[in-house]
C-alpha cells in the first residue's frame, strides 16, 4: 500500500478470510453458551457504601495510579503475547485454534467484558485486563502475520543451524516480527488510553469505590458537576499520553526499524525520537544496552524443544475450514443456553436495537470518509512539510480518548451517537489518508507537474486512486475502536439508543445474563460489518490500485 505498508493486515493483503468461517462462528456461540450456562450460579456484588462525593485522592495522586496503571497494562500485553505466540510456535493444534480466536477476540468489545472480569476478579485485574484486551490481540496477529514473511533463505538457515523451536523463536521470529508489532501497538495505544478510563470509570459504577485514575476523576466531576475535576482528569490523560508518545512509543518506532528485512528507511521517513538520541549518546546507557542485549540473547540461546524443521503445514491447518455441523451445533447451544436461562424472549429486541447500532457505526464511517477525503485531496497539492505538520498534529490527536469530552457535548445540547463516535475514531481514518497524500512517488509527482494537472482532473486521475488502499484501509481500522466506543457514545446521546447503551446498563445493574446474549450480538455484527463490507472494500482497493 502506498504511504503506510502496514496500515493492512498481511492476511487481507493475502486474501485469507473474507468470508465468515466457521469456527469463528463455533467459538463465538459456544462461548457464549458457557458463559450463560455459568452465568446462573453467579451471583452479583452488591456496593455497602454509598457512592463518594468527592475524589478519594489529589490529583498527582491520580496521576501517578493512571501512570502505573498503564504500565501494568502494558506488562500485561508483554507477557501474554509472548505465551500465546509461544504456544502458537510449539503446538501447531493451538495455532489452528488460535487464528479463529483471535478473530473473534480483535472483534469483542474490551469494554463489554469488564461486567464478567468484574465478577471474576479484583477490579485492578479487571481493569487493566479490560485496558489490554485489543492491544493483546493485535500483537500477536502481528507477529503470526510476519512470520509468514520470514525468507526461506533464513528458515533454511535455521535449519542447518539446527536450531530448537525456542531458539528459531527468539533468534528469527522475533527480531523480524519486532517492527510490525511495534508499529501495530503504536496505532493502537488510543484505544488503550480510551478502554483504560472508561474501565476506571465503569468499575467505579458499579462498586461504589473510589479507586483512583483519570477516570474515575472525569466520572465524578460529571456527576457532582464540578467541571474542575473534569479539567484536572484532561489535564491528567494529556500529560500522561505525551509522556508515553515521547518516552516509549517514539523511541520503540525508531529502534524497530533496524529489524526491517529491508534495512532501515532513510530521511523523512525515519522514525526519529530525542529520547532514543539521547540513550545512543550515552555511554552508560549504551553499556546498559549491551548487557540488556547479552542477557536476551544468552536466553533465546538455550537449546529447549525440539529442533525446528522447514514445515508450511500449519499454514496450511489454518486455512482447512472445520466440520460444517460444528458452527450448526454451537448456534443450537447458544439459544438452548438461552432458553434454559429463560431469556430467549429478549433476543429478538437485541437483534432489532443492534441493527441500531450497527446504523451508527457506519454513519460514523460515512462522516470520516465525508471529513477526509477533502483533506486529503488538498493535502496532496501542499508541500511535504506541511504535510509533515498535519499528520503529526493527526497523530496526536487520535492519541487523546474522545470521551473526555462527551460530557461537554452533553452540557450544550448532546449530539446523535454517530457523531459521537465519529469524533473518537476519524482520526484513524485521516492518518491514512494523510500517508497516501505523503506517500506519493516524487516521478508522480513530476509527471504530474509536467503534464500540468489541476484541480477535479488531477483529483480523479491520481489522487482519488492513490488515496483508495489507505483509505479503505483505514476505515478497516478505525472500524474496530468503534465498537468499544459505542457502549460510551450511545449512553452520552440524548437522542436514539442501541445496543451499546444495553450493554452498559446490564453491565451496570450487574446483570450477567443479560449482557452476554447483548455482547454476543454486538462481536457478531462486528464480525459480519468487517467480513461483508470493508475487508472486501479494502481488498479490491488494494489490488486496484496500490502501486507496486
Amino acid at each position: 500500500m502506498t504511504g503506510s505498508p502496514l496500515a493492512m493486515p498481511m492476511r487481507i493483503m493475502h486474501r485469507w478470510k473474507q468470508r465468515m468461517n466457521g469456527s469463528e462462528i463455533a467459538i463465538l456461540f459456544f462461548a457464549a453458551a458457557m458463559a450463560l450456562v455459568w452465568s446462573r450460579t453467579w451471583r452479583p456484588v452488591i456496593p455497602l457504601s454509598a457512592f463518594p462525593a468527592v475524589p478519594g485522592f489529589s490529583f498527582w495522586e491520580d496521576l501517578t495510579i493512571t501512570f502505573f496503571d498503564m504500565l501494568m497494562v502494558l506488562l500485561a500485553v508483554a507477557v501474554c503475547s509472548l505465551f500465546l505466540m509461544g504456544l502458537a510456535r510449539l503446538s501447531k493444534t493451538f495455532r489452528a485454534f488460535l487464528v479463529p480466536a483471535l478473530s473473534v477476540g480483535r472483534a469483542t468489545p474490551g469494554l463489554g467484558l469488564i461486567g464478567l472480569l468484574t465478577g471474576l476478579l479484583p477490579p485492578l485485574v479487571a481493569i487493566i485486563l479490560v485496558a489490554a484486551s485489543g492491544m493483546v490481540w493485535r500483537v500477536v496477529t502481528a507477529a503470526l502475520d510476519a512470520e509468514e514473511t520470514v525468507p526461506a533463505d533464513l528458515e533454511r538457515v535455521a535449519h542447518s543451524l539446527h536450531l530448537t523451536e525456542w531458539q528459531r523463536f527468539w533468534r528469527l521470529q522475533m527480531p523480524l516480527s519486532l517492527p510490525m508489532i511495534v508499529h501495530r501497538s503504536a496505532s493502537a495505544m488510543s484505544g488503550v488510553w480510551f478502554r483504560l478510563l472508561c474501565a476506571q470509570a465503569i468499575v467505579e459504577l458499579m462498586t461504589h469505590h473510589d479507586h483512583g485514575g483519570a477516570g474515575t476523576l472525569a466520572l465524578l466531576g460529571m456527576m457532582q458537576h464540578q467541571p474542575l475535576w473534569l479539567f484536572e482528569a484532561i489535564g491528567i490523560t494529556f500529560l500522561l499520553i505525551v509522556m508515553v508518545d515521547q518516552c516509549l512509543t517514539r523511541p520503540l518506532l525508531g529502534w524497530s526499524q533496524r529489524y526491517r528485512l529491508d534495512g532501515p528507511p532513510t530521511g523523512h521517513a525515519r522514525n526519529g525520537s530525542w529520547i532514543l538520541k539521547i540513550w545512543r549518546h550515552s555511554s552508560f546507557l549504551s553499556r546498559a544496552s549491551l548487557l540488556m542485549r547479552s542477557t536476551i540473547g544468552g536466553v533465546g540461546n538455550w537449546r529447549i524443544g525440539r529442533i525446528c524443521t522447514p514445515d508450511v503445514s500449519h499454514l496450511q491447518s489454518e486455512r482447512r475450514s472445520p466440520p460444517a455441523i460444528l458452527p450448526v451445533l454451537a448456534i443450537m447451544s447458544f439459544v438452548a443456553a438461552l432458553w434454559w436461562g429463560r431469556i430467549l424472549n429478549v433476543l429478538l429486541y437485541d437483534v432489532l436495537i443492534g441493527l441500531l447500532t450497527l446504523s451508527h457505526v457506519c454513519g460514523a464511517l460515512i462522516l470520516s470518509v465525508v471529513l477526509w477525503v477533502p483533506v486529503g485531496l488538498l493535502m496532496g497539492n501542499a508541500s511535504s512539510a506541511l504535510r509533515r505538520r498535519v499528520r503529526t498534529l493527526s497523530v496526536l490527536c487520535a492519541l487523546f480518548p474522545a470521551v473526555l469530552l462527551y460530557p461537554v457535548f452533553r452540557i450544550f445540547g448532546g449530539l446523535p451517537p454517530a457523531v459521537l463516535l465519529f469524533l473518537g475514531t476519524h482520526w484513524l481514518v485521516g492518518v491514512a489518508v494523510l500517508d497516501a497524500a505523503q506517500g506519493v512517488p516524487p516521478e508522480l509527482r513530476q509527471v504530474v507537474q509536467g503534464l500540468r494537472l489541476q484541480g477535479p482532473l488531477l483529483w480523479r486521475r491520481v489522487l482519488l486512486p492513490l488515496m483508495a488502499p489507505n483509505l479503505c484501509g483505514g476505515l478497516l481500522i478505525a472500524a474496530m475502536p468503534l465498537w468499544n466506543t459505542v457502549m460510551i457514545a450511545e449512553a452520552f446521546a440524548h437522542s436514539g439508543s442501541g445496543l451499546g447503551e444495553q450493554l452498559l446498563s446490564d453491565t451496570l445493574r450487574q446483570v450477567l445474563s443479560a449482557q452476554i446474549p447483548a455482547l454476543t450480538l454486538l462481536v457478531l455484527l462486528s464480525m459480519l460489518l468487517d467480513r461483508l463490507v470493508l475487508q472486501p472494500l479494502a481488498v479490491h482497493a488494494a489490488q486496484k490500485y496500490t502501486l507496486t
